[in-house]
């Protein structure tokens, strides 16, 4: 058979490294490609987004996000969201009144997260919980209704006045 012009390439071959040092020296001296993709950069843009945004506009978020828990029917989670609210930098604090709620809380973090970072354009925002003491706990439990009606008596005396315009008691 004779060539008529079309000739294959060779493909340079290699020598099979009789040691691991020598595999060692080859990976150093062989030069790094760097490949950058349009998905890899958009992935760098974006985790270092760091939009500023204040207690406003975090609230804003949060109530957008609200309707659509409700709407999703998260009754429980939107209980939670309704909390009050911290802002320190770019961390969210959310002071919860008891475990029952931070269990909850513990639950969405991750989504609720992922929601605040991108909807603030933020990527550095980070969300936490705080269990803070009820002022009625601290306070005197009031569990009769002549307990409750002297309580609301000091609190407005005008209501002092009305028991006895309208001689009203508290048993019946």
């Amino acid at each position: 058979m004779q060539s008529s012009g079309n000739k294959i390439p060779v493909k340079k071959t290699i020598a099979i490294p009789t040691s691991l040092s020598a595999v060692k020296k080859s990976i150093k001296d062989r030069p790094v490609e760097v490949k950058t993709t349009k998905t890899q950069t958009a992935v760098q843009e974006t985790a270092n987004l760091r939009n500023p945004f204040d207690k406003p506009t975090l609230q804003g978020v949060i109530n957008d996000i609200i309707e659509e828990f409700k709407q999703s029917g998260k009754s429980m989670e939107v209980a939670v969201l309704r909390q009050p609210i911290e802002l320190v930098d770019e961390e969210v604090t959310f002071l919860l009144s008891g475990d029952l709620q931070n269990d909850i809380f513990q639950k969405v973090k991750p989504e609720l997260t992922g929601l605040l970072r991108k909807r603030l354009e933020n990527y550095k925002v980070d969300v936490f919980s705080v269990i803070k003491e009820d002022a009625v706990s601290s306070g005197s439990k009031l569990y009769t209704s002549t307990d409750k009606l002297n309580y609301l008596r000091e609190k407005s005396p005008a209501l002092k006045e009305l028991q006895k315009r309208f001689g009203l008691e508290t048993d019946f």
